[in-house]
């Protein structure tokens, strides 16, 4: 896979933002990926993410997931929402990290659903390492561009950063 990754676009956390965007994601290429590196909250929150249409990020109630968690302390969990505002992963600890890479299709079919497969890993408020991977879908059809990732109970970013790639068709 080496030389199949062109990089398209980044966003790197200044200033404690309440939000990361990436977005670029044109016809160039049929699937993206997005990598998410070290994000880290003022304290501890709930990472929530959402796509972008032309820019915007969309916070209607379209988002349906299905993923399995698998804390080190615990059993798995499956874990499924359908209709939601977001996506919900970890409570990520402040003095930890949410890592992920999600693998993005359809996005620039104005006509079909975006839709993508992830997989993640944080340090969590239990505290215990914790990782997990699943897929979603945003049930309208039409073009979107990109991802934004915000924290629940209204956390800022101290760090992380948002890496854009298309895969070389």
């Amino acid at each position: 896979m080496s030389g199949s990754l062109i990089k398209i676009n980044q966003t790197i956390a200044s200033g404690n933002p309440s939000t990361l965007t990436v977005t670029g994601i044109t016809t160039d290429y049929n699937v993206y990926m997005v990598d998410v590196v070290n994000l880290v909250p003022n304290a501890s929150g709930r990472v929530e993410w959402r796509i972008t249409k032309g820019g915007s990020i969309q916070t209607d109630s379209e988002y349906d997931n299905a993923r399995l968690d698998m804390p080190t302390t615990a059993s798995f969990q499956d874990n499924e929402n359908q209709n939601d505002s977001k996506v919900t992963n970890a409570t990520v600890d402040a003095s930890g990290s949410w890592n992920a890479k999600f693998y993005l299709f359809n996005f620039t079919n104005a006509s079909e659903y975006s839709f993508g497969t992830f997989e993640h890993n944080a340090y969590v408020d239990s505290p215990q390492v914790f990782g997990g991977n699943g897929g979603f879908v945003h049930t309208i059809a039409s073009a979107s561009d990109g991802l934004s990732f915000h924290w629940g109970d209204s956390r800022t970013f101290n760090s992380g950063e948002l890496h854009l790639y298309g895969l070389k068709k």
